[in-house]
C-alpha cells in the first residue's frame, strides 16, 4: 500500500514523506467509491467529533485527510511531531465495550493519525500514554458504507526520534524504534530483520575488472556503474520497498536544509507505484498503485502534496490562526513551465 522516508539534513532539521498506494479512488480518478483527498487544517481547540470517542483537539494539524471526515492519512502538528498511517493486515481490534470496561479509551482505526497529532507534541509523550489507547472493532462509516481497513502507525518529532505502533495485541499496540522507513505487512519486526541479509549493498561501484583462475580477465559493464547495489529488490512488494527505501535513504549524500524536499522527494522516485502494475485479478480495471505522495519540511512547517494524476505538487504552510477545519485544494494538472 505504502512506503514513509525520513530524512535529516546536516543541521538536523527533519524532512517526512509518504506514498499513498490505493487501490481506492482518492481524487474522482476511478469509478465507485472515492476517499476525496484534500490537504486539510484542523485547528486547535476545536470538538473532533469522532465516530467512537470525540475529543477536544489540543494542537494544530496539517495533512491529507478525507474532506469532512477525521481520516488523515498523514499529517503534521504545530510541534513538529509528523506521522501516517498504513496498511498491516495482521492488525487486530477489540469490542468498544470491552476497552471501556478494561478502563482504556477506543479509538477507531482510522481517526488514529489525527488523534495523536492532535493531542502530543513528542514522541515521548506518545511513549508515555499509548497503552491506554486500544483500537475499537467498529466500522468507520463513510458514504453509508462501513470502512475498515487494518493499519499500522509511524510518528516521528523533530528530535528525529521516531516510532511504529502496531495494534497486534487485541488492539492494543506493539512498540518499535522506527528505522527511518516504513512500509505494509509483515510486523515491524521482520523487516528489520530482513535488511540483514541486504549487508552487501554499497553506494560503492564494483572494481573495475576481476581476474579468475583460468587466466579470464573479466570487467564490469559500462566501468561497473551501479555494481554496488546489484541484488536490490525492483519490485513493489511491501519486503522489497523497505530494503530499497532504507539502502537507498542511508546512500544518499548529505545534504543542506535548503535541499531537503528535493533530497526527499528524489529518494521516493524508486518508490511510486505507476498506474496499471498491480491488479488483484485479470478482469479488474482498477489497480492499486500511487494515488499521492506526499512531504513534510518539519522546521518550516511546510506540507507538500503530488497525486498521481499530474505533475503539479501543491505547498501548504501550516497556519495557527485558523479557528475552523479548512480544506486547501490539491492541483491535479501537470503545471508545467514551457521555455521561451
Amino acid at each position: 500500500m505504502c512506503t514513509n522516508i525520513t530524512l535529516t539534513a546536516k543541521n538536523g532539521d527533519i524532512f517526512f514523506g509518504r506514498t499513498m498506494d490505493l487501490d481506492i479512488s482518492m481524487f474522482g480518478e476511478d469509478p465507485g467509491l472515492d476517499l476525496d483527498i484534500t490537504l486539510a487544517t484542523v485547528p486547535k481547540h476545536i470538538n473532533i467529533a469522532s465516530q467512537v470517542s470525540p475529543w477536544t483537539s489540543k494542537y494544530t494539524v496539517l495533512g491529507v485527510m478525507t474532506k469532512y471526515t477525521t481520516v488523515m492519512y498523514d499529517g503534521m502538528n504545530e510541534h513538529g511531531l509528523v506521522g501516517d498511517m498504513q496498511v498491516l493486515v495482521e492488525a487486530t481490534t477489540k469490542n468498544t465495550q470491552d476497552i471501556i470496561d478494561d478502563g482504556k479509551q477506543p479509538l477507531l482505526t482510522e481517526e488514529f493519525v489525527l488523534y495523536i497529532l492532535s493531542n502530543f507534541k513528542t514522541v515521548a509523550e506518545i511513549k508515555e500514554h499509548y497503552k491506554e489507547f486500544v483500537l475499537a472493532d467498529e466500522p468507520f462509516v463513510y458514504k453509508g458504507q462501513n470502512l475498515h481497513f487494518p493499519l499500522h502507525y509511524t510518528f516521528v518529532d523533530t528530535t528525529g526520534e521516531g516510532i511504529v505502533l502496531e495494534p497486534v495485541l487485541d488492539g492494543g499496540f506493539k512498540l518499535y524504534d522506527y528505522v527511518d522507513v516504513m512500509t505494509n505487512s509483515p510486523e515491524y519486526n521482520y523487516h528489520t530483520t530482513n535488511i540483514r541479509h541486504y549487508i552487501n549493498l554499497s553506494d560503492i561501484d564494483h572494481p573495475t575488472h576481476r581476474v579468475m583462475k583460468n587466466k579470464v580477465d573479466v570487467e564490469p559493464i559500462e566501468h561497473g556503474t551501479g555494481y554496488g547495489l546489484f541484488g536490490l529488490p525492483g519490485d513493489y512488494t511491501s519486503p522489497s520497498r523497505f530494503i530499497r527505501s532504507f539502502y537507498l535513504k542511508n546512500m544518499l549524500d548529505d545534504f543542506d536544509t535548503n535541499k531537503g524536499i528535493n533530497r526527499l522527494y528524489s529518494v521516493f522516485r524508486p518508490i511510486i507505484v505507476p498506474r496499471g502494475l498491480e491488479h488483484k485479478k485479470a478482469e479488474m480495471s482498477i489497480t492499486d498503485y500511487t494515488r499521492y505522495w506526499s512531504g513534510y519540511d518539519v522546521t518550516k512547517q511546510i506540507a507538500y502534496t503530488q497525486t498521481g494524476e499530474g505533475l503539479a505538487i501543491t505547498a501548504k504552510e501550516l497556519d495557527t490562526s485558523l479557528t475552523d477545519i479548512t480544506y486547501h485544494a490539491i492541483h491535479l494538472d501537470n503545471n508545467v513551465v514551457f521555455a521561451s
